[in-house]
């Protein structure tokens, strides 16, 4: 039990350090390099050795980690975990600061597709990345930033100036979405606020900020609720619980053979579309770079035969109690009965009948439960990144993910088994010797 309370803990401390896909992985990088893993950098020369570990960020919110078999030194085997580093919120525009009578809010763009109503009377923070000014023109000096604390709240409209919010209303991000972030008082700067505040808190001078990347997220902490502290109940869950336990699988698996793969990827709740996302040729790309320096040849990879195993690993839609007319009428996934494999004749998701078998008898292996999602056929869902990796790479891949409730929401829910067996399935998954 002491086990299971050490990995959710620190699943709750990993959630409080990710807050956005920059610090998702700044956060990971310290993990990783706490256990022995050592950064390659894109611009410069590899030397990779047997039973080597190693991980790359091509961009800030993107990260590859693998580690190298210790025996026979190949990529004929190569297992991949990938997952994303994004999840649904609110990114602050420039010049953002609105006043109304001394109260200051903050203009923020909607990212991706949050639950709304979700995220009113909520402590919220502010993270990203800000640019300053360098000797060198195109390369201007970017930092990362985490207020840690909270500094914003949305405060809902009082029901009795809005007697119809119970029946459902329509909410409008620029004007209802606007987080409340300070009182000015008469001698305080009404103009450039935020700017202020982000360089005190920085320690560097406003005038040297060139531009700010800032998301605006929940600052809540994840705990267990339920009358046997079953559910897990915390911001984030898609998918960074996923991230979680691939990032947990790999640093504990140990292997013979081939090539074990984390790729944790940015901008898939916005369709991937971007040099650090799903939809770009960086991960074939480093994976042809290893092949080509564990196997000391100029070859194409293509033109020679690869065992390539893939899991697209996202979170699945759980039967809603309130709402089980949404779910298929004969594959109802519910949480804490097992991962979820996740099926579209449509191909939002890749899974294929090998695929499905194969995960099934990895979880056999593993010891753990798992259930099949499909869509309930008027009721179509999102897609992943299964299909995407599949457009650069032919390779095998099947999507599967824990069950939850409330995604999209600012705290989500999942089950706490689903999340203890997904670590031991993908533990396994590393160790196949095969």
């Amino acid at each position: 039990m002491d086990h299971i309370k050490d990995y959710i803990s620190d699943f709750f401390g990993f959630i409080k350090k990710a807050t956005t896909p920059v610090q998702s992985v700044d956060s990971i990088k310290e993990r990783l390099e706490a256990v022995g893993f050592m950064e390659l950098e894109m611009n410069e020369p590899w030397t990779l050795n047997a039973a080597g570990k190693y991980y790359l960020t091509p961009y800030p919110s993107m990260l590859v980690g693998f580690t190298v078999g210790s025996g026979q030194f190949s990529t004929k085997n190569v297992k991949i975990i990938a997952a994303h580093t994004d999840s649904p919120g609110f990114r602050i525009k420039p010049d953002p600061g609105v006043n109304a009578e001394g109260m200051m809010t903050l203009n923020v763009e909607r990212y991706g597709g949050p639950i709304l109503n979700t995220w009113f009377d909520r402590p919220l923070s502010i993270a990203g990345r800000i640019a300053l000014r360098s000797d060198e023109v195109l390369k201007p000096k970017v930092i990362h930033l985490d207020f840690q604390r909270p500094i914003l709240i949305i405060p809902n409209l009082a029901i009795h100036m809005n007697r119809e919010v119970n029946k459902g209303v329509e909410i409008k991000v620029q004007k209802e979405m606007q987080p409340l972030l300070t009182q000015l008082i008469e001698d305080e700067i009404k103009d450039n606020y935020l700017l202020d505040l982000v360089a005190k808190e920085a320690g560097v001078d406003r005038e040297d900020i060139l531009d700010m990347d800032l998301n605006v997220y929940c600052y809540e902490e994840g705990m267990l609720l339920g009358s046997k502290e079953e559910f897990i109940s915390c911001p984030r869950i898609d998918d960074l619980s996923m991230v979680y336990v691939a990032m947990e699988a790999l640093v504990e698996s140990k292997h013979n053979d081939g090539i074990n793969m984390v790729a944790f990827m940015d901008n898939e709740e916005i369709g991937s579309m971007t040099r650090q996302g799903a939809d770009s040729a960086m991960l074939s790309n480093v994976l042809e770079r290893i092949r080509m320096q564990t196997e000391k040849t100029e070859q194409i990879s293509i033109h020679r035969p690869m065992n390539f195993f893939v899991i697209s690993a996202d979170c699945a839609h759980g039967l809603h109690p309130n709402y089980k007319e949404k779910s298929d009428i004969t594959n109802k996934v519910v949480m804490n009965r097992g991962i979820a494999i996740k099926i579209s004749c449509n191909r939002s998701y890749a899974s294929e009948v090998d695929t499905i078998a194969a995960f099934q008898q990895l979880c056999d292996r593993a010891g753990a439960k798992y259930q099949k999602f499909v869509n309930h056929s008027d009721q179509p869902g999102g897609t992943t990144l299964g299909p995407l990796l599949n457009k650069y790479m032919p390779v095998q891949v099947v999507d599967a993910g824990v069950p939850m409730l409330a995604m999209h929401s600012a705290r989500e829910l999942m089950g706490k088994y689903d999340f203890l067996d997904s670590i031991e399935i993908f533990r396994t998954f590393f160790q196949l010797e095969e």
